[in-house]
């Protein structure tokens, strides 16, 4: 296939035959482009569906339906515009369980720890940003005129999930969640990134948030005890996880790397950096796993440096739908990292603009609402569907972070 020549270098307005235009300096042509990309995401909402509001293949991507909220949710904040605030909140509030936890029945028989982590990502969003709040359930609080269902509370009451089932999974591996709760589930017997990377970033946005040191006392012991098994290594690659099954203890490690899951534990570390206000050891590890994301996860050729791809699968398409959205992530957080941590500001920011001219030389079916996942060959490469166009969106409106609301604390 024909590449875009020096992707990274190219004028800032791209125009490439029929597909979408973006200038990546530009906020109202940012915000159009966006505004494209999330009705092409769209198309795939499903009000009955009881796999997050959105029509879903099997195997059950219930977890990559809370990534789409969270991506709707990011570009109603970023860019301003209400379409979809309605049916957010509709979708949360449905698939927050009676717990407020984000373990609703209906999903029994299908929860991850990780699909429970993706949800949760949800409410700390809408708590950072202040985003309007569910109805107001005032029963059970302790605390008069609390609503049981806050932001604040989902969040809390997820991550005392995830500290029970640690505490229970510690018999192996001197610890760390396992990726399934349920025994009689696939993949009980492993401990994965996705899984300790969600609660190490959950416990650190809260600590962030709240100024509370017991979260941030759990984000250091996740955070030592990924270092401690080789989920993360000295070079700051992230290996996908180990099992605990007939002795194994972890000993034997999954290398394979996926950009959600150095994401995962990014984010996490730039909140550890806000919250003990700009400790050198967190900014080190923000700058060391920013630096591998762009070396494993960037440039796929040698005219199209700076551009973000799937290493593990996309050059071969062998990506499935759910990994196809795993760019989502690294987009996602990548952005959030930058207005955390100012030194890797320029670095993420320059990786945005290349990878978002480039999805959007990807979107050319369906007016330029419809995206591709290979973002370096000049045009739309024929793969489309939901994982795809949710990476688009968020690798685009990502460009709009640093003129988001600034990320609140408690009681601001």
């Amino acid at each position: 296939m024909k590449g875009l020549s020096s992707i990274a270098t190219i004028t800032t307005l791209v125009t490439i035959g029929a597909t979408l235009s973006i200038d990546v300096n530009a906020e109202a042509s940012i915000k159009l482009a966006a505004s494209q990309i999330a009705k092409g995401l769209y198309v795939y909402h499903d009000p009955t569906s009881t796999a997050g509001q959105f029509t879903q293949p099997q195997p059950w991507f219930w977890w990559m339906s809370g990534s789409a909220w969270n991506g709707l949710l990011d570009y109603t904040v970023y860019t301003g515009d209400p379409t979809y605030q309605s049916d957010i909140l509709y979708a949360l509030g449905k698939n927050v369980g009676p717990k407020y936890d984000f373990v609703p029945p209906e999903q029994a028989s299908w929860e991850a720890n990780d699909d429970q982590a993706y949800w949760v990502y949800n409410a700390l969003t809408a708590m950072e940003y202040n985003f309007e709040p569910l109805p107001c359930n005032k029963s059970g609080t302790a605390v008069a005129g609390e609503c049981a269902n806050s932001w604040l509370a989902i969040g809390t009451n997820a991550f005392e999930d995830f500290v029970r089932r640690w505490n229970a999974d510690s018999g192996t591996c001197g610890g760390g969640l396992k990726w399934q709760y349920d025994p009689s589930a696939n993949g009980y017997h492993y401990k994965n990134s996705v899984t300790n990377g969600g609660f190490f970033q959950t416990a650190a946005r809260l600590a962030r948030y709240t100024g509370n040191q017991t979260f941030a006392d759990w984000a250091v012991k996740i955070y030592d005890w990924s270092v401690s098994i080789g989920l993360v290594t000295s070079e700051y690659r992230v290996f996908d996880g180990a099992g605990d099954e007939n002795n194994a203890n972890c000993s034997v490690l999954d290398q394979t790397q996926w950009s959600y899951n150095i994401a995962t534990y990014l984010h996490g570390a730039a909140h550890m950096y806000a919250f003990t206000e700009g400790d050198s050891v967190w900014e080190s590890r923000v700058q060391r796993l920013v630096a591998t994301a762009k070396s494993t996860f960037f440039g796929p050729t040698a005219n199209s440096t700076g551009v973000m791809y799937e290493q593990n699968c996309e050059l071969d398409n062998k990506c499935n739908v759910d990994q196809m959205s795993f760019k989502a992530s690294l987009s996602r957080w990548l952005g959030k990292t930058a207005v955390l941590v100012p030194s890797v500001s320029e670095t993420i920011l320059g990786l945005l603009k290349s990878s978002a001219k480039g999805a959007a030389s990807s979107c050319s079916e369906h007016a330029n609402s419809t995206c591709g996942m290979k973002w370096y060959i000049g045009g739309f490469d024929g793969q489309s569907n939901f994982g795809a166009q949710l990476s688009a969106l968020e690798t685009v409106q990502s460009l709009l972070v640093t003129k988001a609301p600034r990320l609140a604390v408690a009681d601001s």
